[in-house]
């Protein structure tokens, strides 16, 4: 090997090998404080892609979730107080079969009405305010979706009076927006005494009595239909949510692979360019010194 002065390839053979090692090290340092494996787009471009989409989807999985809570919470509102809606009309025809039995004085069935009556105010009363974040849900407002195109589950009663204003509630339930997979829309029956068919309903004399057994008994069956409706939407919203965090763990899973550190494999690259390192800059110094013993042949 010849002996020159004017380029030092030693010197510029370890430096390249230091920056080398540099470069290993301050990577390895980054990834161990940071727990990423990719920390930059040019750590690793497809990899950054493929996380940055599950990630996306990530994130919409836990609103829809959260979503899909929501939903169960007003649901939950609505079957609450049916709940109570049932015991007053079970305890109406109660009255209206007692009123209905001849043995009763006119007398007897004007108290009997009395108690009727108020029991379908209270029926009106909490079907009109049973609502949710402001969404009224029992007062027939849920009833009928209005210039709505896509799937919606509807349940009504067939004496619902529906005006041009009702609307069906959105439940967006997916991370995506595909109709019928990450969206639908229901409706809910109106429970008040006209869309039940309680408003002119009396107990004052037997044939009033007797209509209003036939009339309570549809409606209780309304409200029967209406609350295992509930109950299913409750049930299917409980395994959507199931599923989102089944998928959810699966992505954060992936994502994780492709984006967090290995620390031992991190450690493991840390400590090999940190000998690396010490060593290039020993052989470096080395290779500088080439010069001053060539230097010594022409002394």
């Amino acid at each position: 090997m010849s002996t020159r002065i004017n380029h030092n390839l030693l010197s510029l053979s370890a430096q390249r090998a230091v920056w080398t090692a540099q470069s290993d090290l301050d990577s390895a340092v980054q990834r161990l404080s940071s727990g990423l494996r990719i920390n930059y787009a040019w750590d690793d471009p497809t990899g950054l892609g493929i996380s940055e989409r599950l990630r996306s989807s990530i994130s919409g999985m836990v609103e829809a979730e959260k979503n899909a809570n929501y939903n169960i919470n007003m649901m939950q509102t609505a079957e609450g107080a049916l709940s109570v809606i049932d015991e007053k009309l079970v305890r109406m025809r109660a009255i209206a079969v007692q009123s209905a039995n001849g043995v009763l004085t006119q007398l007897d069935r004007q108290v009997a009405n009395v108690e009727f009556q108020q029991l379908k105010s209270e029926v009106d009363r909490i079907a009109r305010t049973a609502n949710y974040n402001g969404f009224y849900l029992l007062d027939g407002s849920r009833a009928a979706a209005t210039n709505n195109s896509d799937s919606t589950l509807a349940l009504g009663f067939s004496g619902v009076s529906t005006s041009g204003s009702a609307s069906s509630i959105k439940f967006h339930i997916g991370e995506n927006n595909v109709v019928g997979q990450d969206y639908y829309y229901i409706n809910i029956a109106g429970m008040t005494s006209s869309a039940l068919g309680l408003e002119s309903l009396d107990v004052s004399n037997t044939a009033s009595a007797q209509a209003a057994i036939e009339r309570l008994i549809d409606a209780i069956s309304s409200k029967d239909v209406t609350r295992t409706f509930l109950g299913s939407m409750v049930s299917r919203l409980q395994n959507t949510i199931l599923n989102l965090k089944i998928a959810r763990e699966n992505a954060v899973s992936s994502e994780s692979q492709i984006r967090d550190a290995d620390f031992a494999e991190e450690m493991s690259n840390f400590t090999r360019s940190q000998i690396l390192m010490q060593t290039g800059v020993s052989m470096l110094s080395t290779a500088n010194s080439v010069p001053e013993i060539v230097a010594q042949l022409v002394g």
